[in-house]
């Protein structure tokens, strides 16, 4: 069973031949919408969720997240959370920022 990434090389190899056509065209624009907006979708869900922990320990989740890396905030699982949440943001970000090219 090919990969995904060998399905993304597939691609790469049919467009770089001058193979791609309009309906290939349409599917992976209608693709990359939808895993933006799932992805903006995601984004506002977990900073209401950071934001709920920021209010409570009246600390913004960058400073939050340097101290956590640091060990000065011990293993409370709302720190546990917390560092998770920060993360997964982070994560989201990121491919949205690739998604937008």
């Amino acid at each position: 069973m090919e990969t995904t990434l060998e399905k993304i090389k597939s691609l790469e190899r049919i467009y770089v031949g001058g193979y791609g056509d309009d309906f290939m065209d349409r599917a992976l624009d209608k693709l990359l919408a939808q895993q933006r907006a799932e992805d903006e979708a995601s984004l506002r869900i977990l900073h209401g969720d950071l934001e709920e922990l920021e209010r409570r320990y009246g600390m913004r989740s960058d400073e939050f997240a340097q101290r956590y890396r640091q060990g000065a905030m011990g293993d409370d699982v709302d720190f546990v959370e917390w560092n998770a949440l920060f993360r997964m943001v982070t994560k989201v970000q990121n491919r949205l920022s690739l998604l937008q090219g």
